[in-house]
């Protein structure tokens, strides 16, 4: 028999691929990546796992992805009322000037409570929208031993100031050598009115020259096509791809709500990813037309914990409700935007959506695994655990989270963080950060 560092054995296996669920299934785990999967009868006849793991009530899947997430936002979670959320547009008028207030030990905790309440949550890899302080996220994700896709948060216009592009570009130069197996440094862009033409063609250049992914806010406001319309004389993701944006792999646009049919199509031709945030974007900006097609490319985001708990599994599941009451309210289509579909966007479609070999339980993958607790009365009985998992569990509902065939939650407990202490920590600061709220509001 073939020694392999861990096996795991689970009620079912889903495992994206083909056969999409095992009953009674295992997987073999070795040097961090899947050895193999299968029957557990099959796995345990073909290898000894040094250590062997049985989650009997449990579905074994691949990790999900947060798509479109602010890690450095969540010591906001709770401020943001009726009222402020109205506030036209409230990354101007609240988010980036709460985010001018943080120091590092305030980004730092910000980072990871972040990070550790995503890995709770099953989250083994996300995708920063752009700190203001990275590399206390770079801090916060080693310490938690996640994979995070790291950005500073990139713009050069604010009011009547304009900072010279060159001087923002090296921002995500200088986190280049951070680069690791958990950390990734993407390019990323906050909004085309706080962008110059210049920024936007070197950030290009920086990504095509260094092969660097790129994510950035695009169609998340009316004010904002107005603004392309008026200075560029088209769309935002017609000046983007006009510019050769649109030429970077992978490209992960947030919210898109906005698009014309003209910007679809380049989202659809080009190849680009979609993050769509359910509850933000229905709070904030509107209906999504993704339900409406199957060509596209697109994950879950949570958009950050100063608006949710950082539940991708509940994000999935407003979207399924949203996302029918569109189809069904235009069509009379009950069975569009499928469960199937809406899993694979949880889990990145294999790895397609990052550029990253994960998401699928296949030989060679990454070992990057969750597993989910099927001895709660709320979850019961489970006939299709892909249905169960799109429409009834949640990120309580996580047991076990390996990345790299490492445990970073371990029966339903953070390894690499002492979560008792980050918690005082939080009620420590949290007068600090309160007397900066007041005078902001």
């Amino acid at each position: 028999m073939e020694r392999v560092d861990l096996i795991i054995r689970a009620r079912y296996v889903i495992t994206m691929s083909n056969p999409m669920v095992i009953e009674d299934g295992a997987v073999a785990v070795d040097n961090g990546l899947i050895k193999a999967v299968g029957k557990a009868s099959e796995v345990l006849s073909q290898y000894r796992g040094e250590e062997v793991i049985d989650r009997g009530r449990h579905i074994l899947m691949p990790g999900l992805i947060d798509a479109h997430t602010h890690t450095q936002q969540v010591l906001l979670r709770s401020f943001i009322n009726d009222e402020r959320l109205a506030l036209p547009p409230i990354w101007v008028k609240l988010l980036i000037p709460f985010e001018d207030l943080l120091t590092d030990d305030l980004a730092r905790l910000s980072s990871l409570v972040s990070v550790a309440a995503m890995a709770k949550n099953g989250i083994t890899y996300f995708i920063e929208a752009g700190a203001p302080r990275p590399r206390e996220l770079i801090k916060a994700i080693n310490e938690v031993g996640v994979r995070g896709v790291v950005t500073p948060s990139t713009f050069n216009i604010r009011s009547d100031e304009v900072i010279d592009a060159e001087e923002v570009v090296h921002k995500t130069e200088e986190l280049l050598p951070e680069v690791g197996d958990r950390v990734r440094v993407w390019c990323s862009i906050r909004q085309i009115m706080m962008v110059t033409e210049d920024l936007l063609l070197k950030l290009k250049d920086l990504c095509l020259s260094k092969g660097l992914g790129i994510t950035y806010h695009l169609g998340e406001y009316q004010g904002e096509v107005d603004h392309a319309l008026t200075r560029y004389g088209a769309r935002p993701l017609e000046v983007f791809d006009r510019l050769g944006l649109t030429s970077i792999r992978p490209t992960v646009i947030a919210h898109a709500v906005y698009l014309s049919n003209r910007e679809r199509a380049i989202v659809r031709d080009r190849g680009l990813g979609i993050a769509w945030c359910p509850t933000v974007d229905s709070l904030v900006m509107g209906q999504h037309w993704l339900p409406m097609l199957d060509d596209v490319l697109f994950g879950f985001g949570s958009d950050g914990g100063a608006f949710t708990s950082l539940d991708i599994l509940h994000e999935v599941k407003v979207a399924r409700t949203v996302g029918k009451a569109l189809t069904v309210g235009l069509t009379y289509d009950k069975s569009s935007f499928n469960s199937v579909t809406m899993l694979r966007a949880l889990t990145g479609w294999g790895g397609l959506l990052v550029g990253d070999n994960v998401g699928v339980i296949n030989e060679g993958f990454k070992a990057d695994l969750i597993t989910l607790r099927l001895d709660d009365v709320r979850a019961l009985p489970i006939y299709d655990p892909v249905e169960s998992v799109v429409s009834l569990l949640n990120g309580h509902s996580v047991n076990d989270v390996i990345v790299g065939g490492r445990f970073v939650v371990r029966d339903g407990g953070l390894i690499g963080v002492n979560e008792v202490e980050l918690i005082e920590k939080l009620y420590d600061v949290i007068p600090e950060v309160h007397g900066k709220l007041g005078n902001m509001a």
